[in-house]
């Protein structure tokens, strides 16, 4: 009976880190209700385009929904009763509205998904707490074991993303892998499972929550929109900065050795425990997810391994750690002054222009930097990770579709760099040429822009 059994098709992960660029394009009339024409696309995919349409009271909606924590939202174009179709009165709104829809496509955790987890296993769910992340494909909850009621542990469940390059078979032993790694610097899963759907991982709970949660006061069951939308920050000290840093180098350097790296290094993957910093979330990497700063990746070449995008990451880390912020942009040149010579150099050392054009440092370079070699170690667990050959195999691969998939998009952006560099020297040169048309044409051609007329006596001798 398998002759009629249906091949499931491959679903095609979203990567839910590229820019998602929405403008309006155009209105329409559709009885008597004006519609707002939309044209959708993510860079740099900017050939897959889609269009949608709405009315003013869908983005009403929208606005009314994400009013919450202290983000400050800009105000929606005001309602009128008579002449809302008046041409004059749309394109007012039209801009307006656009503005207000930059704004939400700005913030990433205003991305919602309603997903159902449906799974048996060793655990029950408790309470769901789907907003707690950043991402818009991956859902938390709470679960406590069915032999042990009082532990507590999250559960999260996540579709497969775009990076993905593993069979099932070798998903699942890459899992298992994991679930037995101990190193004082990392939190093992306690179970995990992959189908045909996604990836489901069990680990420990951690009450205080994230480096992120921490920075910013907040507890981690919240809504990453309220938790990171306040302005209540708390300031890592600068030593502390030095011992977290070392730490997670430390487990890099580890994973590194081992083949497999992390690929999602921030302080929303970090935890404190005892002085002690810990990374999470090491599955990212098989269920094939995105990294978060990938948009910023893209714009530099130079960034083109596991290990140029775990120290990349390290960076942004070390700058929020240090100043309490997020870096928006991908390149850092000034500094805020109150950072000190020494992690300025290592912020430098990865952030700035040069290091991204020419090239990052590694792990182990940072580790010999005085800003972390000073820090004493104070654990001395030895570290256990073994990973069968199949599994070394099947991470080498999915590494490397990874990096594929980097390196075309990356091309992609230089190119549409070099358009854009085209275009504006053309626009440039047709804005220098266009004076002396006009110029030619008061002289009535007689004479150029850098001709004179001498006086009648040389136009005598010249005739």
């Amino acid at each position: 009976m398998a002759v009629f059994e249906r091949k499931k098709e491959d679903r095609l992960g979203t990567d839910d880190t590229k820019p998602l660029v929405c403008r309006i394009t155009d209105t329409q009339n559709t009885e008597g209700h004006v519609e707002y024409l939309l044209e959708v696309w993510r860079i740099p995919d900017v050939e897959t385009k889609w269009n949608v349409s709405h009315r003013y009271s869908d983005f009403a909606q929208l606005h009314a929904a994400l009013r919450v924590g202290t983000v400050a939202l800009p105000t929606l174009p005001p309602k009128k009763v008579f002449g809302n179709t008046d041409r004059d009165f749309i394109n007012e709104r039209r801009l307006a509205l656009q503005g207000l829809k930059a704004s939400f496509i700005a913030e990433e955790g205003r991305q919602n998904v309603h997903l159902v987890l449906r799974s048996g296993g060793s655990h029950e769910v408790t309470e769901a707490i789907p907003q707690c992340g950043t991402r818009v494909t991956k859902v938390f909850f709470l679960a406590h074991p069915l032999a042990d009621p009082k532990t507590q542990h999250v559960l999260w469940w996540s579709p497969f993303g775009p990076d993905r390059a593993m069979n099932l078979r070798d998903t699942h032993a890459t899992l298992t892998a994991l679930v037995h790694c101990q190193h004082p610097y990392i939190v093992a899963s306690v179970s995990s499972v992959a189908t045909e759907a996604g990836v489901c991982v069990v680990r420990p709970w951690i009450p205080q929550g994230s480096l992120r949660d921490m920075i910013h006061q907040t507890r981690p069951k919240a809504s990453a929109l309220v938790k990171y939308s306040g302005d209540k920050l708390v300031a890592v000290a600068e030593k502390k900065c030095a011992v977290y840093g070392r730490q997670v180098l430390e487990a890099l350097l580890f994973l590194h050795e081992k083949g497999l790296g992390h690929g999602h290094i921030h302080t929303g993957n970090m935890v404190i425990e005892n002085n002690v910093c810990r990374l999470l979330d090491l599955e990212n990497q098989v269920v094939g997810l995105p990294n978060q700063l990938r948009a910023q990746v893209v714009l530099h070449r130079r960034i083109n391994s596991i290990e140029a995008i775990d120290v990349y990451g390290f960076g942004h880390a070390l700058y929020e750690m240090l100043f309490q912020r997020r870096l928006e942009a991908d390149t850092c040149e000034d500094f805020p002054p109150e950072c000190s010579p020494m992690p300025r150099s290592v912020l430098e050392s990865i952030l700035s222009v040069e290091a991204c054009k020419n090239g990052l440092p590694t792990v182990a370079g940072l580790l010999t930097h005085p800003f972390f070699n000073e820090v004493p170690l104070h654990s001395y667990e030895k570290p256990i990770l073994k990973l069968p050959s199949s599994v070394k195999q099947a991470v080498a691969a999915s590494h490397q579709g990874l990096l594929t998939r980097l390196a075309a998009d990356q091309k992609k952006v230089r190119q549409q760099r070099k358009v854009s560099k085209a275009e504006l020297f053309v626009s440039q040169r047709s804005i220098k040429v266009r004076p002396k048309k006009h110029l030619h044409l008061e002289t009535n051609g007689l004479a150029s822009g850098g001709d004179t007329l001498s006086n009648p006596a040389d136009q005598q001798e010249t005739r």
